[in-house]
């Protein structure tokens, strides 16, 4: 059963958007990531509602435009406006949806990603006045697809986005970049999920 959730939180950061990326396709899943179960709930909602506790607006970037029924009326959804582009182009329209100065961009596929990792995030960046992003790093591996930036890097993205480049750590690499290494105890929350094996392995460690 989807939990009670009106799309706000009393705890969000003020100048803190929010986007979250739904644009893969699921091919490697079988399935389209977003709408997997967890505990009773799309994965998508439980995103959304953990998101909330650190970003005032939230916006579902999606390859096409679609309906989300269970996901609160505040919540935005846009679709790409460059289609197949992957996620370059779902992050530059959906930094360009809000003002907001930080820009917390998470995609889809991190299911155990919670709060405790967005406070993290902008706590460093906080410590970092000069740095453009803050970016999760687990055993040497960056994740710039769950990573903190500021809205000034949309430049960046947009001209990735209009040189054709996909690759995203191209863009980053362009970008003063400082990494939050988690505590042992929470590298499981950077966990990345592809294939059914990936959400079979995200539920057990989301019983424990």
């Amino acid at each position: 059963m989807i939990s009670v959730w009106n799309g706000q939180s009393n705890d969000a950061i003020t100048d803190c958007h929010a986007v979250v990326l739904c644009g893969g396709a699921g091919r490697r899943m079988g399935a389209r990531k977003e709408l997997l179960d967890f505990n009773g709930e799309p994965l998508l909602f439980r995103l959304c509602r953990s998101l909330s506790n650190i970003a005032r607006q939230l916006t579902v970037v999606t390859d096409v435009k679609r309906e989300y029924d269970f996901l609160p009326r505040e919540v935005r959804v846009i679709a790409d406006q460059v289609a197949d582009f992957g996620p370059v182009a779902g992050i530059c329209a959906g930094m360009a949806a809000s003002s907001f100065p930080l820009q917390l961009v998470v995609a889809c596929d991190y299911p155990l990603a919670g709060p405790q990792v967005w406070r993290a995030l902008a706590d460093t960046l906080a410590l970092h006045p000069e740095a453009d992003a803050v970016l999760p790093e687990v055993g040497g591996k960056l994740h710039p697809l769950c990573a903190l930036y500021r809205s000034r890097t949309l430049a960046t993205w947009q001209a990735a986005l209009d040189g054709g480049n996909k690759r995203v750590m191209a863009a980053t690499e362009r970008m003063r970049i400082v990494s939050w290494v988690p505590e042992d105890g929470a590298t499981n929350a950077l966990m990345n999920m592809n294939t059914p094996e990936d959400y079979r392995l995200a539920k057990e460690r989301l019983r424990l």
